[in-house]
């Protein structure tokens, strides 16, 4: 019985879950403008995006929470808008 439960915990659905990259493809295309990694990252820090941790750490997000999210224009992409930091 007990190794029918492990069985069951490790199997995942893979299309339902995607990378930190695919991620990052996916809003920026949905936002029709670049959205960076790290901002991706903060989303999942903030609980907007649901994670999956593999062993070996490697961490899934899920695909439906990334699909339905929009970055306005200006955010997300590691810019700032006030243009403070530049010379």
């Amino acid at each position: 019985m007990k190794l029918k439960l492990a069985q069951r915990e490790g199997d995942i659905d893979m299309n339902n879950w995607i990378t930190t990259a695919e991620a990052v493809t996916i809003i920026s295309k949905h936002s029709h403008h670049p959205v960076s990694p790290k901002y991706v990252q903060g989303l999942v820090n903030r609980g907007k995006i649901g994670t999956r941790s593999l062993d070996g750490g490697t961490k899934l997000l899920k695909r439906s929470d990334v699909e339905s999210t929009r970055v306005a224009v200006g955010i997300g992409n590691g810019q700032r808008r006030d243009g403070a930091g530049t010379s």
